[in-house]
């Protein structure tokens, strides 16, 4: 098989190769039965050319383009995330796409992330390095705005170089589901390394994911170990950063967000309406006399997630639930975050259609591809106000005991 440098799926730490990507071939290959050597080569183009004439059987961090399937057969996806746009700090957070037009964006040539914009956004600008090192560095110099590939890469790349001046300033909706890709002539290992995938359980995925994303987990290390770990805890660090001082509403609504009373009504994480916002809605409708009805959920065990992953990821599960559940909802409906992992929606259906859009969300949130923290499950509760009894604080906090209790109960929908 062959590879080539691309921290931190494949790179070379003291004359061993390592990666998120050479590691699940590892535990891949030893559930399938298969022997293997590894072959580094120079760069990703080499690395086509190896599996396009059968020198090489296959290559472990891909994913899956028309223009390879010629000459190439894709295993299922291990694991899953999305692309990226780094820029000079000075840019602020990157809401739609449309605001890259006639800007040149770096991209690798022939790398996945490039073929993968090129198909979406083949309007763009793009200019094409041999990595992503370069396309970084054009940045920096300021001969492109923008260079984008995946998150891991553009993170762990802005801070081992010290790209001090770049940073992350939004997200592509593409998601790079990471596959092996195999020489045609080696398609007959396809079936037992797709048998091999689904068989990682969860605590082997999550041993990966620990070793190079959480350094928590590991006690002692050498010392380019713990330079590699820190590292890479700060470029998620910087996201979250980012992200928290950054408003997470779109384009179309960015005058809204700077309004005076945003840091008021708001959530600074999520960049939803907060608790007080909520109930002084709540007030308003029921001052009217307003049918509405409410959806509460929580994210089950999310003070779990906190303390086994740290605050920083799960504050990135929030900010990927907030944008699923956001899809979901119309204009005039009213999404807020109550406190921590607890969110209310103020919708304007009654009764059966409320119960229905309610458990539509929770499915969605249910099959939800969440970048770190997998397998995410919600607790509902929802509730119709015809004439309410007490203020809208106590209506809202009536709907939180009955989550509680719904928690104890395990009881995942109540309507």
């Amino acid at each position: 098989m062959t590879t080539y440098k691309w921290e931190p799926f494949n790179m070379i730490n003291s004359n061993r190769l390592e990666g998120i990507g050479i590691d699940f071939w590892k535990l891949v290959a030893k559930k399938a039965g298969i022997n293997y050597k590894f072959k580094v080569v120079e760069k990703w183009s080499d690395v086509l050319n190896e599996i396009k004439n059968s020198n090489a059987a296959l290559t472990v961090s891909t994913d899956e383009t028309e223009d390879r399937k010629s000459y190439a057969v894709f295993s299922k996806a291990y694991v899953t995330y999305p692309l990226v746009i780094a820029t000079k700090n000075s840019i602020g957070f990157i809401f739609d796409i449309e605001y890259l037009k006639n800007k040149k964006i770096a991209v690798g040539r022939n790398y996945t992330a490039a073929k993968m914009m090129y198909s979406r956004y083949p309007y763009l600008d793009y200019v094409y390095v041999n990595n992503t090192d370069e396309a970084l560095n054009m940045v920096k110099e300021d001969k492109a705005f923008a260079a984008i590939d995946i998150l891991p890469v553009i993170a762990y790349k802005i801070n081992k170089y010290e790209f001090k001046d770049l940073k992350i300033s939004g997200q592509i909706p593409i998601d790079f589901k990471v596959r092996f890709m195999l020489s045609k002539k080696y398609s007959y290992l396809l079936s037992k390394i797709n048998s091999a995938i689904e068989k990682i359980s969860y605590e082997e995925k999550e041993k990966i994911y620990q070793k190079y994303i959480n350094p928590k987990t590991k006690l002692f290390f050498t010392s380019n170990e713990i330079l590699f770990y820190f590292l890479i805890l700060t470029s998620f660090l910087i996201i979250i950063l980012l992200w928290v001082y950054t408003l997470i509403y779109e384009l179309k609504d960015l005058k809204k967000q700077r309004h005076n009373n945003y840091y008021t009504d708001c959530d600074r994480l999520t960049g939803i309406f907060n608790r007080k916002t909520a109930i002084d809605i709540i007030k308003r409708k029921t001052g009217n006399n307003e049918k509405f009805s409410l959806i509460m959920f929580d994210i089950n065990n999310f003070k779990n997630i906190n303390r086994f992953y740290g605050h920083q990821f799960g504050d990135i599960t929030l900010l990927e639930l907030v944008s699923s559940v956001k899809s979901f909802l119309k204009k005039d409906e009213v999404f807020a975050r109550i406190r921590g992992g607890t969110f209310l929606i103020i919708l304007n259906e009654t009764e059966n259609d409320a119960c229905k859009r309610a458990k539509n969300i929770q499915d969605s949130i249910k099959k939800f591809d969440f970048s770190i923290v997998k397998d995410i499950r919600c607790t509902f509760v929802v509730k119709t106000i015809y004439f309410p009894n007490g203020g809208a604080e106590d209506i809202v906090c009536k709907l939180e005991n009955e989550l509680k209790k719904s928690k104890r109960n395990s009881q995942l929908f109540r309507c």
